[in-house]
């Protein structure tokens, strides 16, 4: 399995620096070769040490992975548009704020690429992941509604043969109190980290 990872690397470095360069030639074959090889090399051992070896995941479902990315896309064009629209009207302010939950996702690669998914889509970061906990800071409460209904989670339990997430808790902190014109539904499904229900 790990040979299988790493050869499906390399051939993706590969590919990566032959459509970057442009280039066709034997050297310019021979120094893409070395690359790949070299960067798979670094890039395997740090997979081993962040999300754990093949044998620490199932083998992920190539199927659900090509309509998760599709759908990643999707959400990112929404995500850029809801983002400029708040930056660009006056008035509707951001209501930034903190979110923690915990996932159910057993895999580190599954978690890897929860992590990395929030990051990807405008309107969230995920600041911080340890063990099961994340830590994500959003732009507004409506930019977490993928995270709120585990619609993310679930598609990404999909990709690793994993079975349906529960819909988690999520600890929402706006570090003062939220603003009288918030819109409830917005924030519905959220605890507020001061003591009280959202």
């Amino acid at each position: 399995m790990k040979l299988v990872r790493s050869t499906f690397a390399f051939v993706l470095l590969l590919g990566f620096w032959i459509a970057l360069s442009g280039h066709y030639s034997v050297l310019f074959g021979a120094m893409g070769v070395v690359s790949a090889a070299v960067c798979t090399w670094f890039a395997s051992r740090l997979l081993e040490s962040t999300v754990g070896g093949a044998e620490r995941h199932p083998r992920i479902h190539l199927f659900w992975l090509f309509i998760y990315c599709g759908w990643l896309l999707g959400r990112m064009a929404v995500g850029a548009v809801q983002v400029a629209h708040i930056v660009l009207n006056p008035k509707k302010p951001p209501q930034p704020g903190i979110l923690q939950f915990r996932t159910q996702l057993s895999s580190p690669a599954a978690r890897t690429m929860l992590a990395n998914s929030i990051t990807l889509v405008p309107g969230t970061i995920t600041l911080d992941v340890e063990g099961d906990l994340l830590t994500v800071h959003s732009f507004t409460p409506n930019a977490v509604d993928d995270l709120a209904d585990a619609n993310m989670q679930n598609r990404i339990a999909a990709v690793f043969r994993e079975p349906d997430q529960p819909i988690p808790d999520l600890i929402w902190e706006l570090g003062e109190e939220a603003p009288a014109d918030t819109d409830p539904e917005a924030r519905e499904g959220f605890v507020a980290d001061q003591g009280g229900s959202a």
